[in-house]
């Protein structure tokens, strides 16, 4: 029991603290808009139509995304029911195992379990990755993912037969979220290009490699091919690359703003990141190594795309936290251990003290960045907002149902009904006012209380059905 407690003893607090934090009060709030509540409520679907290829929301097909992280939550609710805690317990879930990879990672790299501890602790303790992780959109899948493909790049080098899983997990990746975890292949290409020009020994584990990538990755992409004429122009063009050239990949316009949100991002992190990375370039003989090379190769072709793009939003950055996290302990350790050198003669005391250095000071800036976040992470009480609760009450009512407000996948996914929002609808009938006044008949309208008096100021009568403190459900008499 000592011995695995030993050698295990980093794993069980990584889990035990990582546990903590992506599962504590994880159902406390409810789905918010936009993205949240919207992907929950295509995950429904899947269940209710038990259709795992064609996606739905609000009755029209949805292709935005690739289906992975639709399929885990749709599994959850498999098994869970449907709830807010299974709608993220599967992103949680993956964000557990994420900060383990991390650490067995940075132990294949730097040989260093110490330093592996600390990448753990920066990855999280960075407040956006926990607010993603513990939500229902797909940033944990598609980090879960990317940190799995480079773990297993690294045993694949070890060991060839590692090459079908490896395969299987970029086909995951790659379903998770459109071309963001494309780069990886460049990853795989760099570390592994001496074993895929030794066919000979490798054969079979190349073609089931391929093979599995096959099977995973094209069924769900032929068939939206196939369904839908303007997949390929909406899905790789339009959501993809946003509409850019490829002339536009190579102009850096989003510098300052993409590290304005790392820096938001990552917080206190930040600056140390900024320093190992400065101090690592600088000692060339250290950044020429192919593991540290290896962690800037992938720093750079995740962080790339994001400085050429207008779009970019802070949430976009958090694949971008993985090689900081990697990064940051690293260079901090040898920058103690430069200064150390200048001292000290015995270079194996140097070393340990490097490592108890860089040890106390992840632990003492994780434990300031926990505080500050606690409270904006974790909720401390329950709350149904208004919004949800009067989308809830919708479920009764078997009329078109319109919605003057902005919280449009919330209803979908509270009500288990079609919406239909007032600004989606002609000019004619894109206020409560104009709907009231058009022709259309037997439906009922979500609005806020007060706009209740547009219509009686323009004579105009309705029956309430529902109400609480902001919103109304009314009729057309």
């Amino acid at each position: 029991m000592k011995k695995f407690i030993k050698k295990y003893f980093f794993h069980i607090i990584i889990f035990l603290f990582s546990s903590f934090v992506f599962f504590y009060h994880l159902d406390y709030t409810t789905l918010v808009s936009f993205d949240e509540a919207w992907y929950g409520a295509i995950a429904k679907n899947i269940i209710k139509n038990n259709d795992w290829l064609n996606l739905e929301f609000n009755g029209k097909p949805y292709y935005d995304h690739p289906p992975m992280g639709f399929w885990l939550m749709a599994l959850s609710y498999k098994i869970f029911g449907v709830s807010e805690f299974s709608t993220r317990f599967p992103s949680s879930f993956l964000g557990i195992l994420t900060i383990l990879l991390l650490f067995l990672i940075g132990e294949k790299l730097f040989k260093n379990r110490f330093l592996s501890f600390c990448s753990s602790l920066l990855m999280l303790t960075s407040v956006w990755y926990v607010l993603r992780v513990r939500s229902g959109n797909l940033d944990g899948f598609l980090v879960f993912f990317y940190a799995l493909t480079v773990y297993l790049i690294l045993k694949t080098k070890q060991q060839f037969i590692f090459f079908p899983l490896l395969t299987l997990s970029f086909a995951g990746l790659m379903l998770t979220k459109t071309l963001v975890g494309l780069p990886s292949l460049i990853l795989i290409l760099f570390f592994l290009w001496p074993d895929f020009l030794n066919f000979k020994k490798n054969w079979r584990f190349l073609i089931l490699g391929l093979i599995s990538f096959a099977i995973l990755f094209f069924p769900w992409y032929l068939s939206q091919w196939r369904k839908y004429p303007d997949f390929y122009q909406y899905h790789f063009v339009t959501i993809a690359t946003r509409n850019k050239d490829l002339w536009s990949f190579f102009k850096l316009i989003n510098i300052d703003k993409s590290f304005f949100y790392l820096h938001m991002g990552i917080r206190k992190w930040y600056y140390p990141w900024l320093l190992s990375t400065f101090f690592l370039l600088l000692t060339f003989k250290t950044f020429a190594k192919k593991e540290v090379f290896f962690v800037f190769l992938w720093l750079f072709l995740i962080l790339y795309p994001f400085l050429t793009s207008e779009k970019t939003e802070l949430w976009h950055l958090i694949p971008v936290y993985l090689p900081i996290a990697l990064i940051t302990p690293f260079g901090i350790n040898r920058f103690f251990f430069f200064l150390l050198k200048l001292i000290i003669p015995n270079k194996k005391l140097v070393e340990k003290i490097a490592n108890f250095l860089v040890l106390f000071f992840f632990l003492f800036l994780s434990f300031i960045q926990f505080k500050i976040y606690y409270h904006e992470v974790f909720p401390q009480s329950r709350f149904i907002p208004d919004d949800v609760d009067i989308s809830k009450r919708l479920f009764k009512y078997n009329k078109k149902i319109f919605l003057d407000d902005d919280f449009f996948p919330v209803a979908v996914f509270y009500s288990g009904k079609e919406i239909q929002p007032l600004f989606t609808l002609s000019d004619d009938k894109k206020t409560l006012v104009k709907l009231f006044l058009s022709d259309e008949k037997d439906f009922i309208v979500v609005t806020r209380n007060w706009a209740l008096n547009n219509l009686k100021e323009n004579n105009l009568f309705y029956k309430l059905l529902e109400k609480n403190n902001s919103y109304s459900i009314i009729e057309k008499i």
